[in-house]
């Protein structure tokens, strides 16, 4: 097992950050989207399954930092 550290991927561009590469809250909900089952102790405010996840990018910056961890592996 190999632990990936993107902390610094994300430095500057996290939730507050510029680009932000992290969604905030997001209450356009999806029709996916089920707050009573995917926060269930804040359904109250109907938070979308997408608040505090990567965007596209992030995702990006995911795999950038797990791209280093296997090459320094020799994997």
């Amino acid at each position: 097992m190999w632990f990936s550290n993107a902390k610094n991927d994300f430095d500057g561009k996290a939730v507050c950050g510029n680009p932000e590469q992290v969604h905030g809250i997001v209450k356009t909900l999806t029709a996916s989207d089920d707050p009573a089952l995917d926060y269930p102790l804040l359904n109250k405010y109907g938070l979308s399954a997408q608040s505090f996840h990567p965007k596209i990018g992030g995702a990006g910056l995911y795999a950038n930092s797990l791209q280093r961890t296997m090459t320094g592996m020799g994997l």
